[in-house]
């Protein structure tokens, strides 16, 4: 059976008294050049409840942002499904009319995205956390190994992983909703009121040194291309704790491939340390980002 559709606010909506009532998805565009033809294709995404028939899905998601990291990320997958009362995962809507009356008979729904966050603190006796909890710590050269420690601190892992070819808009709506569902979840007494918030995001940086890439740089151009956009603004309200490459661990696919004269770029992940309670303020800032 395929999980419900999870609520997603648009601010285009003009109708508040109907807020709760209806799903409201998040449409995108994407222009995709074949040929010598432009065309434009429509595509419609909704933010989903995570369920058992996304393991898969979400764990090649998790895949592409630990790459060969030595953490058990079928474990760390079916922790997020079993927490499906946070985060949403993104996938594409289907008419009704489209649907096969036999729904047993029909594909599993590919896995678009996944926005969520992992309490590192109070799941600190699971395997697969202790594994990430290493990793974190070896990565920032054991910067985050106090506040990992500290028990008096908790530590959430914020996801926010999607296909590379889906605009950053999406995640406006997506990361609204899971500041309101950890809200909720605080108010019901769950183990989500943190005090702090850890991001892994992706990047690649230019791997020139000539006098060229430092003329580039004093007139401020970007030696920097940040995978997820939206995560560009949130490293400049947070603090960087490590950075390191991931050259050896991609493939072309995510490394890129780069013709003689070609600017190169290295793959990297960047590790941000963000206060809690600057995620509202990280949203507007987002938002006005992207416009």
């Amino acid at each position: 059976m395929s999980n419900p559709k999870r609520p997603i606010e648009d601010e285009s909506s003009e109708s508040p008294e109907e807020e709760g009532e209806e799903s409201v998805d998040e449409e995108m565009g994407e222009e995709e050049e074949l040929g010598e033809n432009d065309r434009e294709i429509q595509v419609e995404f909704a933010g989903q409840t995570p369920c058992a028939d996304d393991f898969h899905g979400i764990k090649s998601l998790l895949h592409q942002l630990f790459l060969k990291a030595h953490i058990n990320l079928s474990s760390l997958t079916e922790l997020i499904i079993e927490q499906n009362y946070i985060g949403s995962i993104l996938q594409q809507c289907v008419d009704d009319d489209n649907q096969d009356s036999d729904e047993e008979d029909s594909p599993d729904e590919e896995v678009f995205g996944i926005t969520t966050v992992i309490n590192l603190t109070y799941h600190k006796d699971l395997e697969c956390i202790k594994e990430l909890r290493k990793f974190l710590i070896e990565k920032t050269h054991k910067k985050l190994e106090s506040l990992l420690n500290d028990t008096s601190n908790h530590v959430g892992l914020l996801l926010n992983e999607r296909f590379i070819n889906i605009p950053p808009q999406v995640a406006v709506p997506l990361l609204e909703n899971l500041s309101k569902e950890i809200d909720e979840a605080k108010k019901a007494g769950k183990p989500f009121n943190f005090t702090h918030f850890i991001l892994i995001s992706k990047l690649h940086e230019s791997t020139r040194k000539d006098s060229e890439a430092k003329k580039k740089k004093s007139k401020g151009a970007h030696n920097t291309l940040w995978v997820n956009a939206e995560e560009e603004p949130i490293s400049e309200v947070g603090e960087m704790v490590g950075e390191y490459s991931v050259r050896s661990e991609s493939d072309s696919a995510v490394s890129g491939s780069w013709g003689e004269d070609d600017e190169e770029f290295d793959p990297k992940r960047r590790v941000i340390l963000l206060p809690a309670n600057q995620l509202n303020g990280l949203l507007t800032k987002i938002k006005e980002f992207l416009q």
